[in-house]
């Protein structure tokens, strides 16, 4: 009996220190496995961090794009309407007639302005009419009568700024201004009624390239 008693004394006390044992390695593993887990936390963290930086990355760049896109867009409406404003600002220009031989028309401050050379109109430092000045004047009373009937006429004359050199003209200005009223007198007797044709003189004033296409005189058209 104390034999058994030893015995089983004996083996309590081993399972005891095996219990002990066990015990003693739980709290290992539980502080091994909680080890492993925070690392792998941490892992998840940062993988989870970076995927965030990476998204923030994307973002930015669609709104970047974006923006970019909308001023595009923004621009590409304005060209738009520029151009459309530009077509309809062509359209309701009228058509203007034909350029002929030592004349050209052009608009100018919404007006039809015929420009005729000088020196198909006159000889230098005179104001008679050559013969074949003529025959654009009457070429330019037609247009008048048939596309602006009732406009007001305003011509003027310009020179170029060569000093007169004949005492029959006072001064630039009243050459430029006989010039102007011997193409009104033509214009008339071509139909033009007097009442509508108004007479001026810019003399050496408004040159141009060259002496040559400063000497001129034009006729504005001023619709009723």
């Amino acid at each position: 009996m104390a034999l058994i008693f030893r015995t089983v004394t004996s083996d309590s006390m081993e399972i005891r220190m095996y219990g002990r044992r066990i015990l003693v390695m739980v709290p290992v593993l539980a502080a091994g496995l909680l080890g492993g887990c925070n690392d792998t936390a941490k892992m998840n963290e940062q993988d989870l961090l970076a995927e965030n930086r990476g998204l923030r990355d994307q973002l930015t760049s669609a709104r970047s794009a974006q923006d970019e896109a909308e001023s595009r867009s923004r621009q590409l409406e304005y060209e738009l309407g520029e151009a459309r404003q530009k077509l309809a600002d062509a359209e309701a220009q009228p058509v203007l007639p034909d350029d002929g031989a030592g004349y050209d028309w052009r608009m100018e401050d919404g007006y039809a302005v015929v420009a005729i050379e000088g020196d198909v109109l006159f000889d230098s430092g005179k104001h008679d009419l050559k013969p074949a000045a003529k025959k654009a004047l009457a070429q330019i009373a037609s247009v008048v009568k048939s596309d602006y009937p009732g406009s007001e006429i305003r011509i003027n004359g310009f020179t170029d700024t060569d000093r007169i050199k004949t005492k029959k003209y006072v001064s630039n200005y009243h050459l430029g201004f006989e010039r102007a009223y011997a193409v009104g007198q033509y214009l008339m007797s071509q139909g033009i009624p007097r009442q509508d044709i108004s007479y001026g003189s810019f003399g050496p004033l408004k040159q141009l390239g060259t002496k040559a296409e400063s000497r001129r005189v034009e006729v504005t058209v001023v619709p009723e």
